[in-house]
């Protein structure tokens, strides 16, 4: 935990302060005011030099503020620790390097609005902020072992014969009207970035909106291997092995009141879950007591099934 809280808050701070060290160094190169806001391809706001600092400082801040708030709602599940800790360093790198980069850019300028524009500048922090987001979120400790769980797990049951193999699987997504909205505010940036009417970097961010579309849906499975729960693209992805089930449930979600939205949330307590919709919901209880949560459309079936798989591999 320790370390976590290390990353979590000490990414920010490293960020801000190599941010301010570098801005210091360039700061007698820079022309008086400096461009701090872009439109299309040219600056269109500024800010005095002197105060230029505060615009490096939003991303250590926000990422700071980001992952405190991630870390200490999802406290108790690893997943979310290290999603809050991916948030707080990847949104610190990336609008530091956005803003210094735009800086760099000035250097011998005698006037900001002849500063070129930022396309690549963004481009090249977004893949950074990235990539050591995800370094960051990779080095915070996984969920320890679960001892393997002895006792039977109370509920309905499919009747199975010892050598038979069965496998449930379905589609669980959000609704339609949910996923077709962002996807169809993408349309615009394409058409723009194409026409040479909006930066390239536009491309980008609308190729990061499709694999965010692609996360509101996810395939489950009920098989020997015990619960799983995989987005079309492979990730994220959940496997919840038969020996670690202590208990299995049908419950009933609001995905708006319970977890806030949908997709790959955090709800109350800290509980995680794939909500894509509200009604049944199968939730499986580890050993340890930490909950999962996924919708799906035969939520009962998948449970009974998921408790003979379970009474098999106890004996």
């Amino acid at each position: 935990m320790r370390r976590t809280a290390l990353i979590i808050v000490g990414a920010p701070v490293l960020v801000g302060v190599l941010g301010v060290l570098l801005f210091l160094a360039i700061r007698g190169d820079l022309p008086d005011p400096v461009a701090t806001h872009w439109s299309t391809s040219s600056p269109d706001g500024f800010t005095a030099r002197s105060r230029a600092v505060v615009p490096v400082l939003i991303g250590p801040v926000a990422g700071l503020l980001l992952g405190t708030l991630g870390g200490w709602y999802g406290r108790r599940e690893p997943i979310a620790l290290r999603g809050a800790a991916g948030l707080s360093t990847g949104t610190s790198v990336f609008v530091t390097a956005a803003m210094l980069g735009s800086l760099w850019r000035q250097r011998g300028l005698a006037d900001a609005a002849d500063a070129p524009g930022i396309g690549l500048v963004l481009v090249f922090a977004l893949l950074v902020g990235v990539l050591l987001g995800a370094a960051a979120a990779l080095a915070v400790p996984g969920a320890p072992a679960v001892a393997p769980v002895a006792a039977r797990v109370d509920g309905p049951r499919l009747p199975l014969a010892p050598d038979e193999r069965v496998v449930w699987s379905a589609w669980s997504g959000a609704p339609p009207v949910v996923v077709a909205i962002p996807m169809l505010a993408l349309v615009p940036l394409v058409v723009m970035a194409a026409l040479g009417i909006a930066p390239a970097f536009l491309v980008v961010v609308a190729l990061a909106g499709l694999v965010v579309g692609s996360s509101l849906a996810a395939r489950v499975w009920v098989d020997r291997r015990g619960l799983t729960v995989r987005a079309p693209l492979g990730f994220p992805a959940v496997t919840i092995p038969l020996d670690e089930i202590a208990a299995v449930d049908v419950i009933q979600v609001s995905a708006l009141g319970d977890y806030g939205g949908w997709g790959w949330r955090i709800g109350r307590r800290g509980r995680p879950g794939v909500v894509f919709h509200s009604g049944d919901a199968l939730q499986v209880t580890r050993g340890d007591g930490r909950r999962f949560v996924v919708t799906v459309d035969g939520a009962q079936e998948a449970a009974a099934l998921l408790t003979s798989l379970t009474d098999r591999v106890r004996g």
